[in-house]
């Protein structure tokens, strides 16, 4: 069961990678960041079947040792909140990959498929510094390097569409507005659909011109939620366009008044 969700831990980074310093000092020192590569980056575990599969890679010269954790994932007043769960878990928890080896993660479900279509998680993948006699205290700079990636949980109703042509799949159903809060202005996009929404290549069209509120991904909204991002007061609202899902990219429509 999951369990209930605290204030936001903090904002994670779709396949972004955080670099942590631990102690400064001689750059000479410093591995480089970002050696590991993971795939897939948008991994999903079937309502027809128990698990799924993450690999990393060691890309580096010197072994990893990393520790992976999996988060339940909430959207609240428009902001990722995360909070330990037991639905799902990662296999192994904890591991070392040498120099130009592969490791697999097994992401497990331990409960049966879910009545919603969808199920939100989190993956966080922490890198575990490990200390090097060679070097002097204080005299280099060693990183903690973090890596997220977004898991999706498919529910019975996704088997439903899957076992019969005459259903349809579930689909994100989504509209925008402009608000400000303490924080400033802000973009809100609303998903009132049964699955997530991943959101690329976002922008205002007004009057011929193209106003782009990020360049990539913007983000994901949580079936049922809303998220926000900051826009600035240069930003002219007009017709809001984004490619969804890896669709083309097609018109979201205003929230009603």
């Amino acid at each position: 069961m999951v369990k209930r969700i605290p204030p936001p831990l903090r904002s994670i980074v779709e396949a972004v990678v955080l670099g942590l310093f631990f102690c400064a000092a001689s750059p000479a020192h410093a591995r480089k960041p970002g050696s590991v590569l993971l795939w897939p980056v948008n991994p999903e575990i079937k309502a027809d079947a128990p698990a799924t599969a993450l690999w990393l890679e060691n890309a580096g010269k010197e072994p990893v040792t990393m520790q992976i954790r999996v988060y339940a994932w909430a959207q609240v007043d428009g902001k990722n909140a995360y909070a330990p769960q037991d639905e799902v878990i990662g296999t192994p928890p904890l591991f070392t990959i040498r120099a130009g080896e592969k490791q697999l993660v097994r992401l497990t479900r331990t409960t049966p498929p879910v009545d919603v279509p969808e199920a939100s998680f989190r993956i966080v993948i922490d890198e575990i510094p490990v200390n090097d006699a060679r070097e002097s205290a204080g005299t280099a700079v060693k990183f903690r390097m973090r890596y997220s990636l977004p898991l999706f949980v498919h529910g019975r109703a996704m088997v439903a569409a899957k076992n019969d042509p005459a259903t349809l799949a579930p689909q994100p159903a989504l509209s925008w507005r402009i608000g400000t809060d303490a924080s400033g202005r802000f973009l809100e996009i609303v998903n009132s659909g049964g699955v997530h929404a991943r959101l690329v290549d976002a922008a205002f069209e007004h009057k011929g011109a193209r106003q782009s509120i990020d360049f990539g991904l913007l983000g994901y909204v949580l079936p049922k939620s809303s998220a926000r991002w900051p826009v600035g007061d240069e930003m002219t609202p007009g017709t809001l366009m984004a490619r969804i899902n890896g669709g083309e990219a097609q018109v979201i429509a205003p929230a009603a008044d």
